[in-house]
């Protein structure tokens, strides 16, 4: 007889959620564990959960964030509840390691996403890409990207400070390093640094918005890197990689995917209640939605705000694949569903290509 699968609900929960989330995991075919912030430590010390689920509360997703530092639960899927969904609940879900963001009154979601998940753990990745040096003086963003980077398949170092990434330049040879902007005084000058110790690595600079324009001017000149907004999620930097890795080719693309994130609502063609995603890149005929529940059926609905636009539009398109839920070396997304668009109103559709083309174009990009 198969062993039940496990999953933790982890932080302050009334009675009517405690018993929603039973009724979410019997559905599911889990059962259900529940702990708050004191309890939570002795929990995860002792058990393994397939899954858990997390209150709003920062005491939850600092606990989560601890245990994504342990090699035994840096793969389990972590779903943050919300009380409604929007940009902001994804942000905060993705920046502590979050697979997910969900409205913990969405019991269809929770199910779904549950169902879909790996019958049995995840094998641990077979990190055949080489190093990853992370250059970041912040714990948790080191946790987070360290994460997303291992399971992409690299090898990884961190270092601290300027001086310690051009120590551990010297000695790994790492084919990536990812830095924050604010490491030194000057990313370009770290860079030249590392480039005259003879170093070819692929740079990718996390720094804020404001500093986007600038700093990738003084970085691109170098060669082999980029930069990234540094507040977006990490797996974003996994997209630059591969894109590097593919020498910037678009594979006879007829537009250039862009990364962007926004809040997706979703549905099967002709069903009545939507879900919830988040998007990861986006091109001129189709877009790639974040997602622990790709739908099964092949025509979706969706509806998302396009880059520089003021409204949102409802398109139509083809699901052209799906990403379920796990590590893989081979994988340039992190779980979710690719559309390519098919219909739309003239103004819907006209809106999602005049909004692709000024994002574009800002980003310095032909279309």
């Amino acid at each position: 007889m198969a062993s039940t699968r496990s999953v933790l609900a982890l932080g302050k929960f009334s009675s009517r959620e405690r018993a929603e989330l039973e009724n979410v995991a019997g559905e599911a075919a889990f059962t259900m564990s529940f702990a708050d912030a004191g309890a939570a430590p002795g929990w995860l010390a002792s058990h393994s959960p397939d899954a858990v689920l997390l209150d709003e509360s920062d005491a939850a997703r600092s606990l989560c964030l601890e245990a994504r530092a342990e090699a035994r639960h840096a793969q389990v899927p972590m779903i943050s509840l919300f009380h409604g969904v929007d940009d902001l609940s994804f942000a905060e879900a993705f920046s502590w390691g979050g697979d997910d963001a969900v409205d913990v009154r969405a019991q269809h979601g929770l199910v779904t996403r549950l169902r879909g998940l790996p019958k049995e753990p995840p094998a641990p990745p077979k990190n055949g890409r080489g190093t990853a040096l992370i250059v970041d003086a912040d714990r948790s963003r080191r946790i987070v990207l360290g994460r997303v980077l291992r399971n992409a398949g690299f090898t990884i170092e961190f270092a601290v400070s300027g001086e310690d990434a051009l120590a551990r330049v010297a000695q790994h040879a790492p084919g990536l390093v990812v830095a924050e902007s604010h490491i030194s005084e000057s990313a370009s000058a770290l860079l030249a640094a590392a480039r005259a110790q003879g170093s070819d690595a692929t740079w990718i600079v996390r720094c804020p918005p404001k500093d986007l324009r600038a700093v990738r001017g003084e970085i691109e000149a170098l060669g082999n890197a980029t930069v990234t907004d540094g507040f977006a999620a990490a797996e974003n930097v996994v997209f630059l990689a591969n894109e590097f890795r593919r020498g910037g080719a678009n594979d006879k693309r007829a537009s250039r995917r862009l990364l962007y994130g926004t809040t997706v609502s979703f549905r099967s063609a002709g069903r009545e209640a939507d879900d919830h995603g988040y998007s990861y890149n986006v091109s001129l005929g189709g877009l790639y939605v974040r997602t622990l529940a790709p739908p099964e059926e092949d025509v979706v609905w969706i509806e998302l705000q396009p880059p520089r636009c003021e409204r949102r539009v409802r398109l139509e398109g083809s699901v052209v694949w799906r990403r379920k839920f796990g590590p893989s070396e081979g994988a340039t997304v992190p779980p979710g569903f690719g559309v390519a668009l098919s219909d739309a109103t003239r103004r819907d559709m006209d809106a999602w290509r005049k909004g692709y083309e000024a994002f574009s174009q800002a980003l310095g990009f032909a279309t």
